[in-house]
C-alpha cells in the first residue's frame, strides 16, 4: 500500500497533471479578485502561480496547458451568468447549458494559454521574463476584445473598480494599460517577498513601489483637483423596474410592466424640480416591446398630460422595418406620444440576439430569428433641447475605446441595459463595473439604466452619485456633470484622444526593446 501511495507522487504523468489541478485551482481563485467579490489581495498567489508555473515547465505544451486550465477554470465559475438566460427560455436550452458553457471556457482559456505559452518561449533572466509576460497578458486581453465578436469581460484591472483614486490612470492608458501597471506590480512583489533571485530583488521592489506610487498619486491629485461643471437645466430620471425576465416576455404582463415603468417615471416629479427645470427620463433596454404598444395602451396617455414641452421620454425599444426585420434601438417619446428612433445597437450578442453564420445555416434551409445590427456610422443623439450624448446599448459599454468616437463631441454616456436575463448573479456587478472604466477613460458623464439593475449616475472621474442595487424597484434623479478649464472648454482625457493606440504602440516599442536585450543577454552567455 504505501509502495503504491510513493509511486503515485513520483509518477512524472501523476506529477504533470497535478501541476494543471493545481492550474484549475488557481484559476477559481482567480475569480474571487473581480466583482462583486473584488478580493485583490488573491492576485498575488493566483498570477504568481501563474508565471512561475509556465517559466518552470518542462515543455512548450506542458506551459500552454498550465494557462488552459487555469482559463478554463476562471470562465467556468466566472463566466457562468452568461447561460443563465437559457434557464429564461427553459426547453432545449436547458440540457445544452452545460455544454455551451464549458465550451465557451474551453475557447476563452486559449487566451491564457497564449501568455504562458509565450512566458515560457520568451524565457529569458527574471526581470526581462515578468515584463514579458506582463505585455503578452495585456496584449491577450487586447485580443480577446477583438476576436470571436471581442469579450474584453474581466479584465484584469476591474479587480480595483472599487478604488477611484487607482483607476484615474486610465484617463490616460486606458483599462488595458492599468492592467500592465497590475501585473507587473503584483509578480514583482511577490518574487521579492518570496526571496527569488537574491541580486534582482531591489529593482523589482523599487519598481513595482515606484509604479504604485505615481499612480496613486496622479489618481489622488487628479480627485483632488476635479472642477465639475453642471450641464444646462435638465434633471434626468433613471427608472429601473426590476421586471422579472420572464414577466417581461409574457404578453399578459405587458400592461403591469408598463404601468410601473410610468408610475416611477412621474413619481414625486413637482417635489423633485424647480420651475426651470426640465424632466428627462430613461427606460432600460428594451422597456418598449413594440411601437404600436404606445398607441394601443391607454397607460401612455399619462406621458402626454405630466411631460411639459421641453420633457421627453428616452427609452430602449424594438424598432421594426418588416416583418424579418428587427432592431434593438433606442427612441425618444415626446409629449405628443410622437417617436424619433435615435439609434440602433451596432454590437449584438452573439447566440443572443443572432445566429453567427446565418447566412449559412439559411443555405442548408435552417431559419433562425435574429436582430440586424445598426450602421456603423450612426451620428451622436442630438434631439431638440436634449444635450448631445452617445447611447450603449447593453454590452456594447463593455468595448474600451470602439463606440465612443470623440470627434463627435458628446455631452455624456447613457448605457441602455437589461440584466434580468442573468438574475441574482454575479454578472450584474461585473457589467456594472465597466461603466466606470468608460467614464473614467472618456472623462464623461455616464448615466446607466437598468431593468433589474445596476442604475447609476457615474461622473467623468468614476465617482458613483447615485445607486440603485440589484433587485430594486425605484428611480433617482440626476445631473449631468462635465470637465471644463478656466476658460470653459471641455477637457477632453489623453485616452480620449488617442484611446487604445497608446498602450499598443508603447508596449510594442517595450516588446522590441526587451527583444533586443534578451538577444544581448543570451549573446553575453
Amino acid at each position: 500500500m504505501i509502495k503504491d501511495i510513493i509511486f503515485f507522487f513520483n509518477n512524472k504523468n501523476i506529477k504533470d497533471n497535478l501541476n494543471f489541478f493545481y492550474s484549475f485551482l488557481f484559476g477559481f481563485i482567480f475569480v474571487l479578485c473581480f466583482p462583486p467579490f473584488n478580493f485583490w489581495p488573491l492576485l498575488f498567489p493566483s498570477l504568481t502561480f501563474l508565471f512561475l508555473r509556465s517559466y518552470n515547465s518542462k515543455s512548450k505544451k506542458e506551459a500552454f496547458f498550465v494557462g488552459w486550465f487555469f482559463g478554463l477554470s476562471f470562465f467556468l465559475f466566472s463566466s457562468f451568468w452568461i447561460f443563465n438566460s437559457f434557464l429564461v427560455r427553459s426547453g432545449i436550452f436547458i440540457y445544452i447549458l452545460p455544454i455551451c458553457l464549458f465550451l465557451f471556457s474551453c475557447l476563452l482559456a486559449l487566451f491564457f494559454s497564449l501568455v504562458t505559452f509565450l512566458n515560457y518561449k520568451f524565457k529569458t533572466n527574471f526581470i526581462l521574463s515578468i515584463i514579458f509576460f506582463s505585455i503578452f497578458w495585456t496584449f491577450s486581453e487586447i485580443l480577446r476584445g477583438h476576436l470571436f465578436t471581442g469579450f474584453p469581460w474581466n479584465l484584469l484591472a476591474h479587480s480595483f473598480s472599487n478604488y477611484d483614486f487607482l483607476i484615474q490612470i486610465c484617463s490616460v492608458f486606458g483599462v488595458y494599460g492599468l492592467s500592465f501597471f497590475i501585473i507587473y506590480s503584483v509578480v514583482s512583489l511577490t518574487l521579492v517577498f518570496l526571496n527569488f533571485k537574491k541580486e534582482k530583488n531591489f529593482f523589482l521592489l523599487f519598481s513595482s513601489l515606484i509604479i504604485i506610487f505615481f499612480i496613486s498619486l496622479f489618481g489622488i491629485n487628479r480627485l483632488n483637483n476635479s472642477d465639475l461643471t453642471q450641464h444646462s437645466s435638465k434633471i434626468y430620471r433613471v427608472v429601473q423596474p426590476n421586471i422579472n425576465q420572464k414577466d417581461k416576455l409574457n404578453p399578459s404582463k405587458f400592461e403591469e410592466n408598463y404601468k410601473k415603468l410610468i408610475e416611477l417615471s412621474f413619481k414625486n416629479k413637482m417635489g423633485a424640480l424647480n420651475i426651470s427645470e426640465n424632466l428627462v427620463i430613461f427606460w432600460p433596454e428594451t422597456a418598449i416591446f413594440d411601437i404600436g404598444h404606445i398607441k394601443n395602451y391607454p397607460i401612455f396617455e399619462i406621458l402626454n398630460k405630466n411631460l411639459k414641452e421641453n420633457e421627453y421620454l428616452v427609452t430602449g425599444i424594438f424598432k421594426s422595418e418588416d416583418e424579418d426585420t428587427y432592431f434593438n434601438s433606442v427612441a425618444i417619446v415626446d409629449k405628443k406620444l410622437s417617436i424619433n428612433y435615435v439609434y440602433d445597437k451596432v454590437h449584438l450578442v452573439p447566440f443572443g440576439e443572432y445566429i453567427p453564420f446565418n447566412d449559412f445555416f439559411n443555405i442548408l434551409g435552417i431559419n433562425f430569428f435574429g436582430l440586424k445590427k445598426g450602421s456603423k456610422n450612426q451620428k451622436i443623439i442630438e434631439y431638440k433641447n436634449i444635450p448631445k450624448f452617445k447611447a450603449l446599448i447593453c454590452y456594447e459599454s463593455i468595448f474600451p475605446g470602439k463606440f465612443i468616437n470623440n470627434k463627435n463631441s458628446e455631452v455624456f454616456l447613457v448605457n441602455f441595459t437589461n440584466d434580468a436575463w442573468f438574475g441574482s448573479t454575479i454578472g450584474p456587478f461585473q457589467h456594472f463595473a465597466n461603466s466606470k472604466f468608460r467614464a473614467v477613460e472618456e472623462g464623461k458623464h455616464l448615466i446607466r439604466v437598468a431593468n433589474t439593475g445596476i442604475s447609476a449616475s457615474i461622473d467623468p472621474y468614476g465617482r458613483v452619485l447615485n445607486k440603485l442595487f440589484l433587485n430594486t424597484s425605484n428611480y433617482f434623479d440626476t445631473k449631468v456633470f462635465v470637465i471644463k478649464d478656466n476658460k470653459n472648454n471641455r477637457i477632453k482625457t489623453i485616452y480620449s484622444d488617442y484611446k487604445n493606440n497608446l498602450i499598443i504602440i508603447l508596449l510594442i516599442i517595450l516588446f522590441f526593446l526587451l527583444s533586443v536585450l534578451k538577444y544581448y543577454f543570451h549573446k553575453k552567455i
